[in-house]
C-alpha cells in the first residue's frame, strides 16, 4: 500500500507539472498569435496586457519575459502616444528583457530586443540621446551576432538601425544594405524552435524594397 501511495503521489505531481507546461505552452502560443494579428491601438494594448500577466504568473520562464518586453516595444513603436508615454513604455520593455536576460544569460534573441529598445528610446529624444544610445544599441546588436551568427534578427536590426541613423552618426541607407541582405539570407535558412522568436522576415523584405 505504501508503494502504491508513493506511485500515486508521483503520478499526481507529474500530471500537474505536465498540465502546467501544456497550459503555459498554449498560453504563449495564443499570445504570439495576438502579436501577429494586432493592428490597432487597442490590439497592441491587449497583447501587452496579456503577456505582462503571463510574465507575472510564469516568472521563471524567460520567453514569457521576452514576449512581455517585445509586446511593450511594439506598442511603443506602433501605438499612438506622446514622447513621454513612449519613453515609459520602452522603459517597461527594458525591465522585462533584463529579467529575461537574468533567467537566460547570453541569449542572442534577448540582445536583439535590448538593442531594438535602446534604439527606439534614442528615437524619442534623438537630439539628446543619439550620441550615447546609437553606439549602445549597436554594441548590443554586435553582441547578439557574436552570440549567434546565424540569428537573422540580429542582422535585420543592425541594418534597420543603420538605415535610420544619419550619416553623420555612421549610418545611412547604403551602409544598411549589406546587413539587410545578410539578414534575408539568414532568414531563408532559419527555423524557429517551439515558442521561440520567429519575427522579422517581412520587415526585412520591406526595407529591401527601398533599394
Amino acid at each position: 500500500m505504501k508503494n502504491l501511495a508513493l506511485i500515486a503521489a508521483f503520478l499526481f505531481v507529474t500530471t500537474i507539472g505536465y498540465a502546467q507546461s501544456v497550459n503555459y505552452h498554449e498560453a504563449t502560443q495564443k499570445g504570439i498569435g495576438m502579436l501577429d494579428t494586432a493592428k490597432t491601438q487597442s490590439g497592441y494594448l491587449a497583447t501587452t496586457s496579456y503577456f505582462e500577466n503571463l510574465a507575472t504568473t510564469n516568472d521563471k520562464e524567460w520567453l514569457a519575459q521576452y514576449y512581455a518586453a517585445y509586446s511593450n516595444l511594439l506598442q511603443g513603436i506602433r501605438g499612438k502616444a506622446d514622447e513621454e508615454t513612449k519613453d515609459e513604455i520602452y522603459d517597461n520593455a527594458l525591465r522585462y528583457i533584463n529579467k529575461a536576460d537574468l533567467l537566460n544569460p547570453n541569449n542572442s534573441e534577448i540582445y536583439v530586443v535590448k538593442g531594438y529598445i535602446t534604439f527606439m528610446k534614442m528615437a524619442v529624444y534623438p537630439t539628446k540621446r543619439a550620441m550615447n544610445m546609437i553606439p549602445e544599441a549597436n554594441r548590443l546588436l554586435e553582441k547578439a551576432i557574436a552570440l549567434n551568427a546565424e540569428n537573422p534578427r540580429a542582422y535585420l536590426l543592425k541594418g534597420q538601425n543603420t538605415f535610420y541613423t544619419p550619416e553623420m552618426f555612421g549610418g545611412g541607407k547604403e551602409d544598411a544594405k549589406p546587413f539587410l541582405v545578410t539578414a534575408r539570407q539568414k532568414f531563408e535558412k532559419f527555423t524557429a524552435k517551439s515558442l521561440e522568436p520567429n519575427w522579422g522576415k517581412t520587415r526585412c523584405e520591406e526595407l529591401l524594397k527601398e533599394y
